[in-house]
């Protein structure tokens, strides 16, 4: 259980740490995927309908700098279809183009893959500083033999459904 959340008191004591976010140079990474939530989008955006379920994945990236966390979006809209075929095909489920696909969602924590990942610039609406992180640019379909992509050996035991893309059902 994650407990990264988990409240402080006013009056308890807490582990000083230092930031540990690592900025990793534009380029190509292995990944493991250690956390999804199903969300449903509230927020304020003229390409996204407030009521759109989507998968809220963590993923954890090494290089030679060191580990980060990316937190990617996989909303569940036809027309983004593309990402999610992206997404599983580079953790190994590999759907095939053209044919409906129910994806296993419950293997998706403790998968991997590989990514191109790009250095996204922003301005905090907070502080109005100007600060960068590393986004998802591309999903990457594993390479054979590269030893990179695995899935957690439970996949083989859960049926996959049968028919096609379904938004709700994930």
């Amino acid at each position: 259980m994650n407990n990264e959340n988990e409240f402080l008191g006013w009056g308890d004591s807490f582990i000083a740490e230092e930031s540990s976010f690592t900025l990793l140079p534009a380029g190509e990474y292995p990944f493991t995927v250690t956390g999804f939530e199903r969300k449903i989008y509230d927020g304020n955006s003229t390409k996204i309908q407030n009521g759109t379920p989507y998968a809220e994945i963590e993923m954890e990236f090494t290089g030679a700098e060191g580990t980060t966390k990316v937190i990617d979006r996989l909303y569940m809209v036809k027309k983004w279809q593309w990402k999610l075929t992206q997404f599983f095909t580079g953790i190994g489920q590999a759907p095939i183009i053209g044919q409906p696909f129910a994806p296993n969602w419950g293997t998706v924590v403790g998968s991997r893959g590989r990514a191109k990942l790009l250095i996204n610039e922003y301005t905090s609406q907070k502080t109005g500083k100007e600060n960068k992180n590393n986004q998802i640019d591309e999903y990457l379909a594993p390479v054979a033999n590269s030893g990179v992509v695995s899935q957690p050996t439970q996949q083989q035991t859960q049926p996959q459904q049968q028919g096609g893309f379904q938004p709700g059902a994930f």
